[in-house]
């Protein structure tokens, strides 16, 4: 049998492949028939995989072959060795049960690739595409019940999650795990994840937005400075206020068109938590001011890519002219 496993969501990929080992394992107590080839690491794994195949496993009748990363590391001519040798033993392999080779892939490989399309025919494939909006939050809500059958979690503590870890999967599945234990039965809050969870860049922007709003520079300040202290990437810092300040600009042009605060997240595309706190930000600063910031951006942008004015100045002047 071939199993073809790939996608932008690697962490329910690897937790397949996990599952497929473990009823391996169950059959195969030794586990002599299991072999894991990592072709980012191993360059010779195409050899190795061929040899093991047709191997004999004098201590169990099963093999169980895992192939990692070879659509995204190998070559086309090393990959169309392995086509060449699944076409030939292909037939073989699909029809012994005995044998099972899973290939996967960490992201999604090229469409174009032979060996893709050979996998995406043959083998039994299953794509896992990146979750998003309401399938992320329903993939959280059921990793809770698998962490704790007691965990819940508020509306509100959900999507700030989310907005605080982003479409991370490892990294929420992490902050699962430490909110649950934390809440111990009761009800995550919104406060519990603020108090537990190290917010991204991305999070935090909206607190730096709401002190430049409230024109608090001291508290913005303070909080440029904490995140550049902790090595954050100026750039990236800059590429969020630019990312915010968009986002509140089209917020605020159709909220002047009337439109409701959902269909703004329908027409925009952005996380309802997103729009929600741009909304609130947008009540605080007029549309006159918002234009004016992102021109400063704008100028903020120039000035660093002309060598004009190094980059973390020019983020504190940024934050103080407001």
């Amino acid at each position: 049998m071939i199993i073809f496993l790939y996608g932008e969501d690697a962490f329910s990929s690897k937790r397949k492949v996990a599952d497929i080992k473990q009823k391996y394992l169950n059959s195969d107590k030794s586990g002599s028939g299991l072999s894991v080839f990592d072709c980012e690491e191993d360059r010779d794994a195409t050899k190795k995989i061929m040899s093991t195949a047709f191997t004999a496993n004098l201590l169990s009748p099963k093999r169980l072959i895992v192939v990692e990363n070879m659509l995204g590391t190998f070559l086309a001519e090393e990959q169309k060795i392995m086509q060449e040798f699944l076409k030939k033993k292909g037939k073989t392999l699909i029809e012994d049960g005995d044998t099972v080779i899973v290939f996967w892939e960490g992201s999604q490989p090229k469409k174009s690739g032979a060996l893709y399309k050979f996998l995406e025919k043959n083998a039994k494939s299953q794509n896992f595409s990146k979750l998003s909006g309401v399938k992320l939050q329903q993939w959280v809500l059921r990793g809770l019940i698998e962490i704790d059958p007691a965990a819940k979690i508020s509306k509100l503590a959900l999507e700030k999650l989310i907005v605080y870890c982003g479409e991370d999967n490892f990294v929420l599945f992490s902050e699962m795990q430490k909110l649950a234990s934390y809440a111990d039965g009761k009800m995550i809050e919104e406060k519990d994840v603020e108090k537990l969870v190290r917010a991204k860049i991305d999070g935090n922007i909206f607190t730096m937005v709401d002190a430049i709003g409230a024109n608090n520079k001291k508290q913005a300040l303070g909080m440029l400075h904490k995140h550049l202290e902790k090595g954050d990437d100026p750039f990236y810092i800059l590429s969020m206020f630019f990312y915010q300040f968009r986002n509140m600009l089209k917020v605020a042009d159709l909220k002047e068109q009337g439109m409701p605060e959902y269909e703004i997240a329908r027409v925009t595309k952005l996380h309802p938590f997103v729009v929600k706190k741009s909304l609130a930000q947008v009540s605080r600063l007029p549309l006159a001011k918002l234009k004016t910031i992102y021109q400063k951006l704008g100028e903020l942008d120039t000035d660093v890519k002309t060598g004009h004015i190094e980059i973390k100045l020019g983020l504190d002047k940024f934050v103080v002219e407001l």
